[in-house]
């Protein structure tokens, strides 16, 4: 059995094109996603995720949806994965994710990410 990668992300076509990645490694596997917080929640009880791919959905800053997260999917680990990465002042989301990492259009930052955290 493979990683198990869980991506929340409001951009469909965004959470289409990381499927897309992750089914190019055997060791990985995509296990469900979600375009909202609450659909991220309400979906990742069942998804037995390793990995949460976690846009910040909302404001920069706001860590209220990365503690959700943990709270439903507590083995979990969690990789704030945006594009406002770079933005974000340090500890702007408290040390509540595994990692943090920019939203690009290459997959081997992303891959590499997933196994480190759960090595």
């Amino acid at each position: 059995m493979g990683i198990r990668v869980f991506h929340c992300d409001d951009s469909e076509a965004f959470t289409r094109l990381v499927a897309f990645w992750l089914s190019d490694y055997e060791d990985i596997e995509h296990a469900g996603q979600a375009h909202t917080g609450e659909g991220a929640l309400k979906a990742l009880p069942e998804a037995r995720a390793d990995v949460v791919l976690l846009d910040t959905l909302g404001k920069p800053g706001d860590d209220a949806l990365l503690n959700d997260v943990r709270a439903v999917a507590p083995t979990a680990k969690v990789i704030v994965y945006s594009g406002y990465v770079r933005l974000m002042q340090e500890g702007a989301l408290g040390d509540g994710a595994d990692a943090y990492l920019e939203k690009s259009d290459d997959d081997g930052p992303l891959i590499a990410a997933i196994r480190a955290v759960v090595a």
